[in-house]
């Protein structure tokens, strides 16, 4: 499941308390704010800094954001850091019909589930060509795709993603993906991630070697601090 451009072009996970005084939510910059539920490892280890209770910020906004003491390099797993980019393996007639059938971003509410999951890929997956991994991601007489089975939830499930590798290559994660969804479609969350961990229905899965989830409920920026 691929995403569409949105007009802001870089994202910040971070503490909330962490957001840099003075960063006002407009026209070109957004702040949405969650609380941290569980962490799961799926391949690699979590960073302890990600607990239980944590107030987490997504922070978009056209340049990257600027701390005191100018700008941080990731400590501890904070912050996580990416920029939206073009649709590397989605072809124009896939991105007209995901407009069309993918659901709009939730509103926050304590039955918004947010879930952030950064991936890394190895090595070898960057040693192929584009083409080569385009081929993956498709649907073919063998395997459904990582295109297939999004395509199968993007009614149901939000998803936005970020570009890692060349802004922080000093990370073990390539991309931020970011979902949203109903907390009654949380089954059919878990039903989708299984589907697309299944080499035999997407064999793109192959190439990931880190990968852990954060689930979060989106508060709305007028509740009581975390």
């Amino acid at each position: 499941m691929q995403m569409t451009a949105v007009s802001t072009s870089w994202v910040h996970f971070m503490p909330m308390v962490e957001v840099p005084i003075g960063f006002t939510p407009g026209e070109t910059n957004r702040l949405d704010r969650y609380l941290i539920r569980e962490v799961h490892s799926v391949r690699g280890e979590a960073p302890a800094v990600l607990r239980r209770g944590t107030g987490m910020a997504r922070v978009e906004s056209e340049s990257p954001i600027q701390f005191s003491g100018g700008y941080r390099e990731p400590s501890e797993g904070f912050p996580l850091r990416g920029v939206v980019q073009h649709l590397h393996y989605t072809s124009r007639n896939e991105q007209t019909e995901l407009k069309t059938i993918s659901r709009p971003e939730l509103a926050a509410s304590v039955e918004t589930t947010a879930v952030l999951i950064p991936i890394g890929k190895s090595a070898d997956w960057w040693a192929m060509s584009q083409d080569e991994r385009q081929i993956l991601f498709k649907k073919t007489d063998r395997h459904e795709g990582h295109h297939g089975i999004g395509r199968r939830y993007a009614d149901r499930i939000f998803r936005r993603l970020y570009h890692t590798r060349y802004v922080d290559p000093s990370t073990p994660y390539d991309f931020l993906t970011y979902f949203e969804f109903h907390e009654s479609d949380a089954p059919e969350f878990r039903k989708m991630l299984a589907e697309l961990r299944d080499v035999k229905k997407n064999p793109e899965w192959l190439y990931v070697d880190f990968e852990y989830e954060v689930w979060m409920t989106k508060l709305s920026l007028s509740t009581d601090p975390v």
